[in-house]
């Protein structure tokens, strides 16, 4: 579907996390801001806000939680040697202490030289380094 593909490795620097209503136990509804830094295929940073939705799990023990997310990440950087700022659409699943995500660049999100980037990826991240895989199109 997308001519071109790239590796990038993605570190987080920050994670933030409140709930926003619970239900006792694991029953929650939680929201995360982080912040990462891409390097590799993407160079550059992005800050992200997910909305969580736990529904089983200890909360005295983060990577026992499950439950499905959803999101947006504001990237700034250079792809292919182009520089701008982009945002892609998340939704996934924590569970096994792993946060399965798939990845959509929204539609006419890109700016400056990244203007009409399409594309969408996927991660699996078990720490705060994981790789994401994204194909995409520059406009």
């Amino acid at each position: 579907m997308f001519g071109n593909h790239a590796i990038v490795t993605i570190t987080g620097k920050t994670w933030d996390e409140a709930a926003i209503a619970t239900a006792g136990g694991p029953h929650s509804v939680a929201g995360a801001t982080f912040t990462t830094e891409y390097r590799g295929g993407i160079e550059g940073t992005s800050i992200c806000g997910l909305l969580i939705a736990y529904v089983e799990g200890d909360p005295a023990h983060p990577d026992s939680l499950v439950g499905p997310y959803t999101g947006f990440e504001q990237v700034t950087g250079v792809l292919d040697g182009r520089s701008g700022t982009f945002v892609l659409a998340a939704s996934g699943n924590h569970a096994g202490g792993v946060a399965r995500t798939t990845v959509e660049v929204v539609e006419g999100s890109g700016t400056g030289e990244l203007a009409g980037l399409r594309g969408a990826g996927s991660y699996a991240a078990d720490a705060m380094e994981y790789t994401l895989s994204l194909d995409y199109d520059l406009g």
